[in-house]
């Protein structure tokens, strides 16, 4: 009598790969290990394992978009009112005169988080709003230079000492540690499309647009070089800081999501896209991301 054989249909995933045809994933017969074509409220551990990711509880009942986390700090908007999220999931109104529907973007700078949406700005200090302006700057002694507010912007970033705006395809850099300063005549850089991303490193300063990946080498603003690394767009949002241990290199790695995959940006402006020719991303021009435990996850907006 035939002995009975038996085949391993599924004992671990390498991932999604939705480039292929399904029937054209890999799949190794002896051990059960194969790719996904499809995953849908699923986590994948490193041994391979896949399970149904946890549900969700309802801990306050307001509307909720925009959000950004420091530390211990949550903010948040909804409607037209900037919210701060205590631990215990009470929230605090910190400003209510927003444009509706208007995209926040934040960037923490020591003890300030500074945030815009391109109609109004301004920074959080100690769980209190403050008014983000020039105020009572005495210019150096023999400048000639004009010297403004912050302008409206869509993107707020910092480098070398200075605050960093970007409004369309312009960046904007404050005078050094005066971060409401702006001598927009003489410190600023133009790049070929609208800016996505403004991230600094101890080697340079990383900036998305919507067609190019950028790197500006140097420390300081007056004299880097600019090296273009990828000739495809950052998703806005899209740009995380991922530690150095989570990816198992020696030190932390910029993530990013763009429309050739997710790609690791490093301090010293190398680039590696870690999904290229394994996933297809659905088009869309912003993001929301953020490192949760070991993984990135990504929410793409169409």
């Amino acid at each position: 009598m035939a002995k009975a054989r038996f085949t391993s249909i599924l004992t671990a995933t390498e991932g999604l790969n939705n480039t292929v045809d399904p029937a054209r994933l890999s799949y190794d017969l002896k051990s059960g290990v194969t790719e996904l074509s499809q995953a849908v409220n699923v986590d994948i551990d490193k041994s391979g394992r896949s399970s149904r990711r946890l549900g969700r509880t309802l801990k306050n009942v307001n509307a909720a978009a925009h959000g950004f986390v420091h530390g211990e700090v949550c903010l948040f908007v909804s409607g037209t009112i900037l919210y701060k999220m205590k631990p215990d999931y009470t929230v605090v109104a910190l400003r209510s005169d927003l444009t509706e529907n208007a995209r926040m973007r934040y960037f923490p700078i020591a003890d300030r988080i500074y945030y815009t949406n391109e109609n109004e700005k301004g920074y959080i200090l100690k769980g209190q709003d403050n008014v983000w302006e020039k105020g009572n700057y005495t210019a150096p002694e023999g400048s000639v230079s004009v010297y403004s507010d912050p302008p409206k912007c869509h993107i707020v970033g910092w480098f070398a000492g200075r605050l960093l705006v970007a409004t369309g395809n312009t960046i904007f850099a404050s005078e050094p540690s005066f971060y409401g300063v702006f001598d927009l005549f003489n410190n600023h850089r133009l790049v070929p499309n609208t800016i996505t991303m403004l991230q600094p490193t101890t080697q340079g300063l990383w900036v998305g647009t919507s067609t190019q990946l950028i790197f500006y080498r140097g420390t300081k603003w007056e004299e880097v070089r600019r090296e273009p690394k990828a000739d495809y767009g950052v998703l806005e949002g899209s740009d995380v800081w991922c530690p150095g241990e989570k990816r198992g290199v020696g030190n932390r790695s910029l993530l990013i999501t763009t429309p050739q995959g997710i790609c690791a940006c490093e301090e010293d402006g190398s680039f590696n896209n870690l999904t290229y020719n394994k996933l297809t991303f659905p088009s869309g021009r912003y993001a929301s991301a953020t490192m949760a435990g070991n993984r990135y996850l990504v929410l793409i907006e169409p």
